[in-house]
């Protein structure tokens, strides 16, 4: 049986269920107590509700896209709100990107890419911010057509830690660039690309691009549906037709990347947590996608890439 880490442990696969593949649980950009801005998801009581809504629609699972180093992640609380809400959470380490003034990753400037690797193996193996709450995969980041010296030393110390632990690497993609230059990063390491996915990949919809990625045995992870002011869900539809008709179904996962108050329902905004599963996955069967296509998606995909590698 393959497993799942998630923050209350490690679990079967087969029970991991409806995922978002990557989500932010909570976020903490001006720090716990700090004033209340819109990149800033750490009231307790309205988190709670958001994943207890997404629950009673039938979410069953959320991939938390915070390490360390990006706005606040809390490894005790994910705990407890997932105790509470009756959802997993699988917790990441990993880098995204410095702040301006690097203060969120000084720690991290001055370690070699094999002390790198140690600390994301600790994280992962041990437990994370003080706990013995384990993280369950590993974030990389670039920039706009560009990766900086620092989050190319914490990929190549992902792809490292990744074949260590035997968890997966999936990355933020700035506008979904650099796709390709991250493969052959993480090629570069020597890992297995089934194991390596890409984010925010239909920010940049082109069918071409993605369709490289995937050949190349990648996994592909679209969050913007429902997000219009990029532009509209019809060409997020026809992009995933097309890779399915491709034969990619299986290596496809969807979710919406809510990392502010306007994007979630309990704080007078939208389209929150279950709009996917209420709105946007109704809509692909009305478009001729099958139940089976949307399960690949939104069930056995992320259980497959999501699974310790033995």
């Amino acid at each position: 049986m393959r497993k799942i880490r998630t923050v209350l442990g490690d679990i079967d696969s087969s029970t991991l269920g409806f995922t978002m593949a990557h989500e932010h649980v909570f976020m903490d950009i001006a720090g716990h107590g700090k004033p209340d801005i819109e990149w800033s998801l750490y009231r307790w009581n309205e988190q709670l509700q958001i994943l207890r809504e997404y629950k009673a629609v039938g979410g069953n699972a959320m991939i938390d896209a915070n390490p360390r180093y990006l706005d606040g992640r809390d490894a005790a609380r994910m705990k407890v709100a997932s105790e509470q809400s009756g959802v997993h959470i699988v917790a990441c380490t990993g880098f995204v990107k410095e702040a301006e003034n690097q203060a969120n990753c000084q720690d991290l400037v001055k370690m070699s890419i094999e002390q790198m690797t140690e600390f994301f193996v600790k994280e992962i193996t041990i437990g994370m911010d003080g706990t013995d709450i384990r993280a369950g995969w590993i974030k990389g980041a670039s920039m706009y057509c560009y990766i900086t010296p620092l989050q190319e030393k914490a990929l190549r110390a992902a792809a490292r830690a990744a074949m260590l632990t035997g968890v997966p690497v999936h990355t933020h993609t700035e506008i979904g660039t650099w796709g390709f230059e991250q493969i052959e990063i993480i090629e570069s390491e020597g890992m297995d690309l089934t194991r390596f996915g890409l984010a925010h990949l239909d920010r940049n919809p082109d069918f071409w691009y993605h369709k490289k990625i995937a050949e190349k045995g990648c996994y592909i992870i679209y969050d913007g549906p429902g997000k219009a002011k990029y532009y509209p869900d019809s060409i997020r539809v026809d992009l995933l037709r097309r890779l399915v008709d491709a034969g990619f179904e299986k290596q496809i996962m969807l979710c919406n990347d809510m990392g502010k108050k306007s994007h979630h329902t309990v704080y007078g905004g939208g389209p929150g947590w279950t709009w996917i599963k209420q709105k946007f996955l109704p809509r692909l069967l009305d478009e001729g996608f099958s139940q089976e296509t949307i399960d690949n998606f939104m069930i056995h995909n992320p259980a497959r890439f999501y699974s310790l590698k033995e």
